[in-house]
C-alpha cells in the first residue's frame, strides 16, 4: 500500500517539476529566434527565479511528503 503511495507522490511531483521545465524550455525557444531582444531574456530570467523556486519547493515537499509516508502518519489519520 505504501508503494503506491509514494508512487503517487513521487509520480505528481515529476509531473509538475516536468511541466515547470517544458514552460520554460518553450518560453526561452520564444525569445531565441530574437537574440537582440533584451526584455525577452529578462523575462526569460525572471520566470526561470520563479520556476526554480518552484521546482525546489515541490522537491521539498515531497521530501516531507516521502517521510509522512515512511512514518506512518497517514495510517494515523485514518483513526480520525
Amino acid at each position: 500500500m505504501r508503494k503506491n503511495i509514494k508512487r503517487g507522490a513521487i509520480l505528481s511531483a515529476l509531473v509538475v517539476v516536468a511541466f515547470f521545465l517544458v514552460y520554460l524550455a518553450l518560453l526561452a525557444t520564444a525569445v531565441l529566434e530574437v537574440p537582440e531582444d533584451t526584455v525577452g531574456w529578462l523575462a526569460v530570467l525572471f520566470a526561470g527565479a520563479i520556476f526554480t523556486a518552484i521546482i525546489v519547493g515541490v522537491v521539498l515537499a515531497l521530501s516531507q511528503r516521502l517521510k509522512e509516508i515512511d512514518s506512518g502518519e497517514e495510517e494515523d489519520a485514518k483513526k480520525y
